[in-house]
């Protein structure tokens, strides 16, 4: 798979070929996450739900995330998970396992479907290249930082104040979008998610 590189100028400056979102300010699926819905012993799915804390707690995403059952024979496999989204879209990741440099352990991957490369987080938005507009996303399939085209908002030098304001040091580094974790109907009807009969 053929990636695209974000340009630079001479002074290591980004070029702006696209616009740099931030990723701290996306949907992130995280794979401890999804190591603990793995292993919850009831075998149920998790609602997981990103709220707009700026806007009311508008809920800006939902998704359904359960163990993946293969279609043709109704066999669950413990490979993949199933990522459902509110609006019908479904999206299938692989999971990889690898082993921890120390005391025999094992880690959890999210392998990432565009480039096939085991992630600790993935993300459900990229930019909106067809918008024209520098700060409109949209949603995608699940995918790393990488291929989502997303920064960390300490590249470019977000995090440094100005030269006035340099002596009280950098701007502390946001935190991830994570979502809130749902494990019952119950929980979610309380949080006003839902309706249980």
């Amino acid at each position: 798979m053929e990636h695209q590189k974000q340009g630079r100028g001479s002074h290591g400056h980004f070029l702006g070929f696209w616009a740099r979102l931030n990723c701290e300010n996306m949907p992130v699926i995280p794979a401890w996450l999804v190591r603990s819905n793995l292993n919850d012993p009831r075998k149920i799915p998790y609602l997981l739900v990103w709220k707009d804390e700026r806007h009311d707690d508008e809920i800006k995403e939902a998704v359904r995330l359960a163990r993946y059952v293969e279609p043709s024979n109704s066999r669950v496999t413990d490979d993949y998970v199933e990522l459902k989204r509110n609006d019908g879209s479904v999206s299938v990741l692989r999971i990889a396992w690898r082993t921890l440099p120390r005391n025999g352990g094992r880690a959890l991957f999210l392998l990432c479907p565009r480039c096939d490369t085991p992630r600790r987080y993935v993300y459900g938005w990229e930019w909106d290249s067809f918008s024209g507009w520098s700060n409109r996303v949209r949603q995608i399939t699940w995918r790393c930082r990488s291929c989502a085209r997303l920064r960390y908002s300490s590249e470019g030098g977000y995090l440094c104040p100005g030269t006035m304001f340099r002596a009280f040091g950098n701007l502390p580094r946001p935190d991830l979008w994570l979502p809130y974790v749902f494990t019952s109907p119950v929980d979610a009807a309380a949080a006003g998610l839902c309706q249980v009969c």
